[in-house]
């Protein structure tokens, strides 16, 4: 396993950079094929966020944690990286019985079987994209609404002039466009 950790507004001491390593080499039990593990340690105020990119197996898994402490952001982030491995090796792992499974009733093909009942129809889980380089701006609801109504974007996420809170307006497939205004 090849691991970079980069040090972004705070100093590489050496325990720092030895506790991220420790715990991050325990991905590798996880992991089949050669990885390689990119984090970035960083500190802005007292946002202490540890963000970690492993790509292994042809597959790029990404999490970050966000604490006031170093140490439990990598422990978070590490927790959620390992679920989401663990997730990834499950999947895999469903996939290949069923292949075998397949391989099993071709052999099979000749003998009658009573089919099988049909399983309730389940809500499929949506696919999920992150953009991180969304800029948001300060304007009026009014503002906001305008540019909804022209931009290429299903939604615009907005500071609002008048209550300072993050506001959002999303147009809906019919063409409405809704307006949520967040509480503090």
């Amino acid at each position: 396993m090849q691991l970079d950790i980069t040090f972004k507004n705070i100093e590489s001491t050496d325990a720092l950079k030895e506790y991220a390593s420790k715990r991050l080499s325990k991905l590798d039990k996880y992991v089949d094929k050669p990885s390689e593990i990119h984090a970035v340690l960083s500190v802005e105020k007292r946002r202490h966020t540890a963000d970690v990119t492993l790509s292994a197996d042809g597959v790029v898994i990404n999490a970050v944690e966000i604490t006031e402490d170093m140490y439990s952001s990598i422990d978070m982030v590490m927790d959620k990286l390992e679920r989401q491995v663990k997730k990834h090796k499950e999947k895999l792992q469903g996939k290949k019985l069923q292949t075998k499974k397949g391989q099993a009733h071709a052999q099979f093909e000749e003998a009658e079987e009573a089919p099988a009942p049909k399983a309730p129809r389940g809500r499929k889980k949506p696919k999920v994209s992150y953009r991180r380089d969304y800029f948001m701006k300060t304007m009026s609801t009014d503002e906001a609404i305008l540019q909804a109504g022209t931009a290429e974007e299903e939604y615009v996420i907005f500071q609002n002039v008048d209550t300072k809170q993050v506001n959002l307006v999303i147009r809906r497939a019919d063409g409405t466009l809704n307006v949520v205004e967040t509480l503090s």
